[in-house]
């Protein structure tokens, strides 16, 4: 396989039909040899690097209730829905370890979309930026930084926000790397599109320290709707395959419910095993 950019967009704990996809592939044996992702289409898929099956589901079944993971009352304490230390460093590190010498000997490219809250760009950090695990458990924290309900997340003087605000999926970047094909993983299911955001002039209000957050935020439908109709093109000249819910669940981009996050893990797992054939005939034409 040469030339292939597995894209991979974000949506919060609708990421966990992206982690069953992926763990689909991890038990086949397809390792692609780019993954580009954003927010949670970066977070969940580290484990798809790590080659360890199964963990994303796990922390999710294990924590998503527990308050010291996700919580109204951590926003209000410390400004982070998701506490940065319970449920990035000491998940890594401690309760669902993440194999991160198997991460860094990845032949895969792997890259973080972070979105720069100075510039209003979205920079992308590599396995090779890393030196420690510390230093890549920040970058998917950047990534993962929910407008509103996350503070910025600092990296040498500049602060971050989620990957997805500018390039909510991050086809362009595989093009830019020099990709020829794009492998792209949605979360919403059939003919989704994206809203123009309802409370412009509390977003402006709310990132007036950061006029380019408040901008991107509002011109996001903009770029997500624009970026479907470029797949679009792709995929109708065979260089992009799509693969998104074959039906819906209804899960939440904060869904704290175990059972309909499981069932929507299945079916990622299922609509890519039913795709296989497919799959392959795409990537070995």
């Amino acid at each position: 396989m040469k030339d292939v950019g597995l894209v991979c967009e974000g949506g919060g704990l609708r990421g966990i039909y992206t982690a069953g996809v992926l763990d689909y592939f991890l038990d086949i044996g397809l390792e692609f040899p780019y993954l580009v992702g954003v927010s949670a289409g970066a977070i969940y898929p580290a484990s798809y690097i790590s080659r360890q099956k199964g963990r994303t589901l796990e922390i999710q079944r294990r924590y998503i209730k527990d308050p010291r993971y996700m919580s109204f009352k951590n926003l209000i304490k410390t400004g982070n829905l998701f506490d940065p230390e319970f449920a990035y460093y000491r998940m890594t590190k401690e309760l669902v370890p993440f194999d991160y010498a198997a991460f860094k000997t990845s032949k895969t490219i792997y890259k973080i979309g972070t979105f720069n809250c100075l510039t209003g760009s979205t920079h992308y950090y590599s396995k090779e930026d890393f030196t420690h695990v510390d230093e890549a458990v920040t970058a998917l924290l950047a990534s993962g930084s929910i407008p509103f309900l996350s503070k910025e997340v600092v990296i040498d003087g500049v602060p971050y926000l989620d990957g997805g605000i500018a390039s909510p999926i991050p086809l362009h970047q595989s093009i830019t790397d020099g990709n020829k094909k794009h492998f792209i993983i949605l979360t919403q299911p059939g003919s989704y599109k994206k809203y123009p955001l309802k409370y412009r002039r509390f977003t402006e209000i709310f990132y007036r320290r950061y006029p380019h957050v408040a901008k991107a935020l509002i011109n996001r439908h903009n770029i997500y709707n624009d970026t479907l109709e470029d797949i679009k093109t792709l995929k109708n000249k065979g260089e992009a395959y799509i693969i998104k819910p074959s039906r819906t669940i209804g899960v939440g981009r904060l869904e704290r419910n175990v059972s309909k996050i499981e069932e929507l893990y299945r079916l990622g797992y299922e609509d890519a095993k039913r795709e296989y054939s497919d799959i392959i005939k795409w990537l070995n034409p």
